[in-house]
């Protein structure tokens, strides 16, 4: 404890001596607190060496944490950059599985549809294949609303041009004749 008190008291009186100027540095005004105090100079040598010694690490860590403390940030930063994009990638993904998961069930609803329509052409195909008076009779009727069909469908503009297959028949391109 007396050590304690010694050490306390001669770092109190080097303080003193180089505030008033009786010591240019540090180490002079703890060698000259020991002369007043009656201490062992080889022993306060050492001790100041090692205070010294001390500072010196003490500075070096100091530099340390510094450098940590900056790295320390610049990953911060780039986690949260990082983080950013995760959170960007994971939205689009989640929008690609709703996309996704929309094509299969409109593709479920074609094939059925698609089945549906097979069906119902296999089903009028049999029916076409049973021979009947009715069914002649009807064959007449949709063989005259076909041909109306198509003249119809031919006198219809089919490009963005407004141009009609009729408009450009075979006859009216080629024919050499009097015109009608």
């Amino acid at each position: 404890m007396d050590s304690i008190d010694k050490t306390i008291r001669m770092n109190n009186l080097s303080k003193e001596l180089r505030k008033y100027g009786f010591a240019q540095s540090s180490q002079d005004a703890i060698a000259q607190a020991g002369e007043i105090y009656g201490s062992d100079n080889e022993q306060l040598t050492a001790e100041i060496e090692t205070v010294q010694l001390s500072k010196a690490q003490f500075n070096e860590i100091i530099n340390k944490m510094q450098r940590l403390w900056m790295f320390k940030e610049n990953t911060n930063q780039h986690i949260c950059a990082m983080a950013d994009q995760l959170v960007k990638v994971t939205d689009k993904l989640n929008e690609l599985i709703k996309n996704i998961s929309m094509i299969e069930m409109n593709q479920g609803v074609f094939d059925k549809k698609l089945e549906m329509l097979k069906n119902n052409i296999h089903e009028n195909f049999r029916e076409e294949s049973k021979p009947s008076n009715k069914k002649n009779r009807s064959s007449e009727h949709v063989a005259e609303s076909s041909e109306k069909e198509v003249q119809q469908h031919l006198e219809q503009p089919i490009d963005r041009n407004g141009v009609a297959p009729a408009d450009v028949s075979i006859e009216k391109i080629f024919y050499c004749g009097i015109k009608k």
